[in-house]
């Protein structure tokens, strides 16, 4: 159940547009953090998408909330013309624990868009 939380928080992270009740994220990490420190996990989390190499680990702390995320790509693969990557999150927020794999792809206007679960996608 927790492995739901992250990437339906990451959803709304990732397309601020979308309208989502929160209350299903009771339990996750992630809801510890104010909205600038959500802003902010977002942004690292791209950054984390864009340049650093497979393997490499990045941990964010949130400035005032105790919440550590460590971000780790794993693997970089296509999906149709998309460029997409894989990455471990593992957050930690004293009270509430979450790790998961997660897939994002980047949209046209280049922002990473997390990846809808089941689609298939070619290896790099």
């Amino acid at each position: 159940m927790k492995r739901i939380f992250l990437p339906l928080a990451l959803i709304v992270v990732m397309s601020p547009a979308w309208a989502l009740n929160m209350s299903g994220f009771k339990d996750a990490p992630i809801t510890r953090l104010t909205g600038a420190e959500l802003k902010a996990f977002r942004a690292a989390v791209m950054k984390t998408l864009d340049g650093t190499p497979e393997g490499m680990t990045v941990e964010w702390k949130a400035p005032k909330t105790p919440f550590v995320s460590k971000i780790t790509p794993t693997r970089s693969f296509t999906d149709g013309k998309l460029k997409c990557r894989e990455a471990t999150i593992e957050s930690d927020a004293r009270d509430r624990y979450q790790r998961g794999l997660y897939s994002f792809c980047k949209a046209a206007n280049g922002e990473w868009q997390f990846k809808t679960p089941g689609a298939r996608s070619k290896a790099k």
